[in-house]
């Protein structure tokens, strides 16, 4: 649920009315409390000066206490809110009216006294409360003199303890609850007004979320850090920068395709037009010098034509095969079967040719139980692809072992040939279309470069993938696994 955009802006907001509403109410608490000093200050700010005329409250630095009381009693009467405290010239308190364990401070700061006195400070001006060590109060004060001589001040704080109290209790009931209730309705409307609103305006971004989250069920990524989550913005965040990652990649490819388009046309054209040359080259060789030519060179030149043309049956062939299995439009139909049965059966095909080149043909390792899931027909043309290659390498004399071993999972086929071997900067290459390792023993008809192109291709479709280990003039190893 906290997932939800307009949810988090409407609990935002929420906040927001919270924070708002709680400093509306201290400021207003705040002000009204400083317009009631300054109005209770400005009505009782002649009371000190009305309460030392009545009687001579010190005398040479000795305070009347029983005329203070006398008075205080007479003023509390009247207010029962104010607190009379009689203060020398230097602030400390000198006599009061109240019991002594209510009175806290036993001196007074003197320069708000002098400050209200001067008559020239904007109401309210706070003194300290000494009843309190930390309270502020406002008050009213007069100067106190005999002779004509400054002996103190009267200091009389206008809201004492008792109004305190009352204040307090008229709070808690009244302004607190009307507040409380007044802050409770202004979220209750502004939850709710945030509801409807950011429902209304967040609705057509949730229906992109949706289409965010459909795009990934659809089309599941491997880069976990851009994974739907958290809220709608996070989502098509996360959309964005996924779709912008694969038009990233589908460009590369788009570029990469490009590439191998136009080595692929120049690679076709040359090894199309090398053979149509050669055989246009001897059947106009016959044409023309049919009547010089014996019969046993008109055979050879036949032979070599012939040659020729099978050599571009096979290239033919093999682009084709290559652009099917390119194109996905091949789909292994597996099937269970045995390796070692598959393997003889092909070694079968091909003793005569490696007799006939001297080459010694063998089988090896695990005959039994070797049971893979895979397409038998594409299998078959992976194993022949691979003993083809061995043999055009190898020399007369050398040989080729195919081993099968039986694995947890599966059986690993390895073709292995002691002929010429790939130099270390050609093995990245030797899967790419039309590459043919430089060796001078090997005959430029007998190849299409297409072979262990095709090997790779239809390894990737049954998800296995061949490995390649050789050394310079030792041999080449071809290696994969298939499940079982």
């Amino acid at each position: 649920m906290f997932k939800r955009l307009y949810i988090k802006i409407a609990l935002g907001l929420v906040c927001v009315f919270v924070v708002v509403g709680a400093l509306v109410l201290w400021f207003t608490s705040e002000a009204m409390n400083r317009y009631s000093q300054a109005v209770t200050q400005r009505l009782n700010e002649s009371v000190a000066m009305y309460v030392s005329d009545e009687l001579q409250l010190i005398a040479n630095g000795i305070a009347n206490t029983d005329a203070l009381k006398q008075l205080a009693h007479h003023a509390m009467i009247i207010n029962p809110s104010i607190e009379v405290y009689l203060l020398d010239l230097s602030g400390r308190i000198l006599a009061h009216a109240l019991p002594q364990d209510q009175v806290l401070r036993k001196r007074v700061d003197l320069a708000p006294v002098l400050r209200f006195l001067r008559g020239t400070a904007a109401l309210p001006v706070l003194g300290d409360d000494p009843g309190s060590l930390a309270g502020r109060k406002v008050f009213s004060a007069h100067e106190v003199r005999f002779n004509n001589k400054p002996e103190g001040y009267i200091y009389i704080v206008l809201q004492g303890k008792r109004q305190d109290v009352v204040e307090d209790s008229i709070v808690q009931s009244q302004v607190f609850r009307v507040s409380a209730l007044a802050v409770l309705g202004c979220l209750a409307f502004g939850l709710l007004s945030a509801l409807l609103l950011f429902y209304r305006f967040t609705r057509r971004l949730q229906h992109l979320s949706w289409q965010a989250e459909q795009f990934f069920n659809d089309h599941p990524t491997d880069q976990e850090n851009i994974a739907p989550h958290g809220d709608e913005l996070q989502q098509l965040e996360a959309a964005i920068q996924a779709m912008q990652g694969r038009i990233t990649s589908q460009v590369e490819q788009i570029r990469q395709a490009d590439d191998m388009r136009r080595e692929l046309v120049a690679n076709i054209s040359h090894d199309l037009r090398t053979p149509l040359t050669n055989m246009l080259g001897y059947i106009e060789t016959l044409l023309l010098k049919h009547n010089e030519l014996n019969g046993e060179q008109q055979l050879q030149y036949l032979e070599i034509t012939r040659n020729h043309g099978q050599r571009l049956g096979r290239l033919v062939a093999d682009l084709f095969e290559l652009a099917k299995l390119d194109s996905n439009a091949v789909e292994p139909r597996k099937e269970p079967f045995s390796m070692a049965e598959l393997i003889q059966d092909v070694v079968q095909d091909f003793s005569m040719r490696a007799d006939e080149a001297g080459i010694e043909l063998r089988v090896t390792g695990d005959l039994d139980d070797t049971r893979v899931n895979a397409d038998i027909r594409l299998i078959e043309r992976v194993i022949e692809n691979l003993l083809d290659n061995a043999l055009r390498h190898t020399p007369r004399g050398g040989g080729v072992v195919i081993q099968i071993q039986r694995m947890q999972s599966g059986v690993r086929v390895s073709v292995s040939d002691t002929g010429d071997g790939i130099a270390q900067q050609d093995i990245p290459y030797v899967f790419n279309r039309f590459f043919h390792v430089k060796d001078a023993r090997q005959q430029s008809l007998t190849s299409t470069g297409l072979g262990l192109a095709i090997v790779k291709r239809i390894l990737d479709l049954h998800l296995s993938s061949i490995k390649v280990q050789s050394q310079l003039h030792q041999g080449t190893t071809f290696e994969f696994e298939l499940s079982g």
